[in-house]
C-alpha cells in the first residue's frame, strides 16, 4: 500500500472529504492531494506530518502500517521468485504459467506486479525449445534489465546464467563479477550451482575470444567453493576449461592431459553426451 492509499484509506474511514482532511487547503493545496492520493504526486514529510497531526492520526500507527504492507509485499515477491526458480529446475512450462496467473491476480502495485511479469515471460522464454520462435524484443528487455540491477537474487542469477549467450563478453564479464561477488559465500546448493556454471560459460566465451588471460578472478573465486556430492559435475567441467586455460597460457602438456582425463571420467560415469561434447572440445583448444 502507498503513502497515497493509506492516506485515503483513513480519509474515508473519518467520513471527510478532501477539504476537509487537508484543513481547506492549508496544508497542502486540495488539487495537489487529489494527485497524492492517486499516486500521481508525492507529498514532502513535513506536509505528510502535519497531514496526521491534523486528523489524529498516530504517527506510529500510520508508518507502521506502511512498513507492514511493504513487508508483506516484499515477502509475497520473494515466495513468486522462489516458485519460479523451483519451477525451472523442473522445467515445468504450466505451472510457471500458474505463477503467472497468481501475479496477475496478487495485490502487488502496478509497478511491481509489471516487474514480476516481466521475469515470469523471462523464464518462459528461457524454457522456449529450439523450434519455438524468440521473443527478441522480451529478450532485450530483460538484458537490459539485469544488466543495470544494483543487486541480484536467486531468480536474476539464474536468468543471468541462462541467458549469457545473448551478451557480448565484457558485460558478461561486469554482470558475472558482481554476482560472484555477491554470493560467492553462500551456502546455498543452487546458488552454488549457478555461480559455477556462470563462471564456467565466462571461461568458455573468453576461450573462443582468446582472451583467456583475463579470467583469473573468476577461476580463484571457484576454487574457494568447497565440492559437494551435487557440484561434482559442475567441478568436474569447470577442472576441464581450467586446465585448458592453463595449457593456453603455458603451453605445458600436464594441463591439456588433466582435460583429457576430466572428459574420460565423464564418459566413464555415463555421462557420454556431455563428455564427447568436451572431446570435440579438445581438438578445437589443441
Amino acid at each position: 500500500m502507498t503513502i497515497g492509499e493509506l492516506l485515503k484509506e483513513y480519509r474515508i474511514t473519518q467520513g471527510k472529504n478532501q477539504k476537509e482532511f487537508t484543513d481547506s487547503g492549508m496544508i497542502v493545496s486540495q488539487s495537489y492531494y487529489s494527485k497524492v492520493e492517486k499516486n500521481i504526486h508525492r507529498i514532502t514529510a513535513d506536509s505528510l506530518i502535519e497531514l496526521l497531526h491534523y486528523n489524529n492520526i498516530p504517527l506510529d500507527e500510520f508508518f507502521g502500517r506502511i512498513n507492514q504492507n511493504d513487508k508483506i509485499q516484499h515477502q509475497q515477491v520473494k515466495d513468486f521468485n522462489n516458485m519460479l526458480v523451483d519451477a525451472y529446475y523442473d522445467s515445468d512450462v504450466n505451472k510457471i504459467k500458474q505463477i503467472k496467473e497468481l501475479v496477475i491476480q496478487s495485490n502487488l502495485p502496478d509497478k511491481d506486479k509489471k516487474e514480476e511479469l516481466l521475469w515470469v515471460d523471462a523464464w518462459l522464454e528461457v524454457l522456449k525449445g529450439p523450434k519455438d520462435t524468440p521473443n527478441t524484443e522480451l529478450r532485450e528487455k530483460v538484458k537490459d534489465k539485469i544488466f543495470n540491477l544494483p543487486n541480484f537474487n536467486k531468480s536474476n542469477v539464474a536468468l543471468f546464467c541462462n541467458f549469457m549467450q545473448f551478451y557480448d563478453l565484457d558485460s558478461n564479464k561486469i554482470i558475472g563479477r558482481r554476482i560472484v561477488e555477491q554470493y560467492i559465500n553462500s551456502k546455498d546448493i543452487k546458488m552454488q550451482i549457478a555461480l559455477i556454471a556462470i563462471i564456467v560459460n565466462i571461461i568458455v566465451f573468453s576461450l573462443k575470444e582468446k582472451r583467456e588471460n583475463e579470467v583469473s578472478f573468476f577461476i580463484e573465486n571457484a576454487e574457494k567453493i568447497k565440492t559437494r556430492p551435487e557440484l561434482v559435475f559442475y567441478k568436474i567441467a569447470l577442472y576441464f576449461f581450467e586446465n585448458i586455460v592453463n595449457y593456453h597460457l603455458t603451453k605445458n602438456e600436464k594441463y591439456y592431459q588433466r582435460s583429457v582425463a576430466a572428459k574420460d571420467l565423464l564418459i566413464n560415469i555415463d555421462m557420454t553426451q556431455y563428455g564427447k561434447v568436451l572431446e570435440k572440445l579438445l581438438i578445437t583448444y589443441k
